[in-house]
């Protein structure tokens, strides 16, 4: 069922609906942001930005299997997203799953983003 037309939002009810749940993540709501991000999710299904923010939500909430449910879902539509590969990374590690935690965090060492680069090496040196 398309939600948002039965319930006639338009497109900047659902930008504000997002940007409401993004000030939730901000202050550190992790709760209420899922919330909202999940309810994003009914209203526009296959949203990859909403899959990542539930996705990062969930790693910082210690849910890693939740986690890497959404975070594998954005990688399906865009394998080379390096915010959601590093943030597989560490879902994977915190899972145990060091090897393939490793392959990643290597790849991503070599990324044009020199912060997410470094962040990538900082966990291979963590877990090395």
């Amino acid at each position: 069922m398309d939600w948002q037309n039965y319930l006639e939002l338009t497109d900047d009810s659902i930008e504000d609906l997002r940007s409401v749940g993004y000030l939730y993540v901000k202050q550190g709501c992790f709760d209420i942001a899922l919330d909202f991000f999940n309810a994003l999710l009914i209203l526009h299904p296959g949203n990859s930005y909403d899959e990542s923010i539930i996705g990062a939500l969930y790693l910082e909430k210690g849910k890693y299997l939740e986690a890497l449910e959404h975070l594998d879902e954005v990688l399906k539509v865009d394998p080379s997203n390096y915010l959601v590969l590093l943030n597989k990374a560490k879902t994977l590690f915190s899972l145990g799953y060091r090897t393939e935690a490793i392959a990643i965090t290597k790849m991503l060492s070599n990324c044009p983003d020199k912060k997410l680069s470094s962040q990538a090496s900082a966990l291979i040196e963590a877990y090395l």
